[in-house]
């Protein structure tokens, strides 16, 4: 049993503002779909926003979008500016409880290309490794004020909840487009027992827009608040040992039906697919499943293995930050 002592002080929980990324889907209406980090705290959190950019700086996107339509086009917000105070009313740093709140309804951002190739030197040696900081890469198109029309989910991560037997997936989008994008429902299970270092996963994070609406969701509602479906093709718990089958590779190919259960039951419904914009294992599941194990006991042999994998498209060199 856990107990608290009462003359100890309870730690209070904190959540420091800071830089996210968020996968852009949509053409018509765009939406930004937040990068997840199981093991941390900034990062612990399934978003969906429904955004609204500037007239100029939707142009320039969508003319990017249609000239590199498989690229993924990542939206972050800008850094704060050192040693200065910034305006009650400007938001630049921020939490994502501070968007889930609605405390924050518009902020300062900046677009990028794809990510650019960083060695694990680079990463290491900054403890706030972002990999879209202006030392490693240059905007697409630069600072400008985005507005949040709506947040479609918000879903902070516990680490009791378990790995599903099959992928679970949040499907939303645009009833005026008819635009509609799905994203997997993650788990951050703690793979460890209270005396060893905490490791959370092993999951995946999966980002994608559908090819069109499906037929069967008429209802506008519906689409725009999002529904949640399971994929039976898609087994993360092997059958015959129980341990976790997480996919290496993203599960779909554009253009192929896929056979979904609304709320995980019966009968089964078509979608078919469209863009991967990202597929990727290595950035939200903790570091420790892909170090090497050594040869001898250690909690990282009742880890599971796979092969950290990160599909996510090349920035031009042209953004490249030296």
């Amino acid at each position: 049993m856990v107990t608290h002592n009462p003359h100890e002080e309870v730690p209070q929980v904190e959540n420091e503002k800071h830089q996210h990324a968020f996968v852009l889907v949509g053409e018509q209406q765009l939406f930004g779909v937040h990068m997840t980090q199981y093991h941390c705290e900034l990062h612990k959190y399934q978003i969906i926003l429904k955004l609204k950019l500037p007239d100029e700086v939707y142009k320039e996107f969508i003319h990017l979008r249609k000239t590199f339509p498989q690229d993924t086009f990542v939206l972050c917000n800008a850094k704060d500016p050192k040693h200065e105070i910034l305006p009650p009313d400007v938001y630049r740093s921020f939490s994502i409880p501070d968007i889930g709140s609605g405390r924050v309804d518009h902020f300062t951002a900046n677009i990028f290309q794809g990510i650019r190739p960083l060695s694990p030197q680079e990463i290491a040696a900054d403890s706030h490794f972002f990999p879209w900081g202006k030392k490693y890469a240059h905007a697409a198109i630069g600072e400008f004020e985005v507005q949040i029309e709506r947040v479609v989910l918000f879903r902070p991560f516990d680490h009791l909840q378990q790995l599903a037997e099959y992928a679970r997936y949040f499907l939303f989008g645009d009833d005026e487009s008819g635009e509609t994008h799905m994203t997997n429902l993650q788990t951050a299970s703690l793979a460890t027992s209270a005396f060893e270092p905490q490791v959370f996963g092993p999951d995946y994070d999966h980002v994608m827009s559908l090819a069109a609406r499906p037929e069967w969701l008429e209802q506008a509602s519906m689409l725009e608040a999002g529904i949640v479906v399971s994929t039976p093709r898609v087994r993360l718990i092997d059958a015959e040992t129980g341990n976790p089958a997480i996919p290496s590779m993203p599960p779909f190919n554009e253009g192929e039906t896929i056979e979904v259960l609304y709320r995980g039951i019966a009968p089964a419904r078509p979608i078919v697919a469209g863009v991967t914009y990202l597929y990727c294992t290595e950035v939200c599941n903790s570091p420790r499943f892909f170090q090497p194990k050594p040869p001898y006991a250690s909690y990282l042999d009742n880890l599971p293995e796979f092969t950290p994998s990160c599909h996510f498209s090349t920035m031009p060199k042209r953004y490249w930050a030296f």
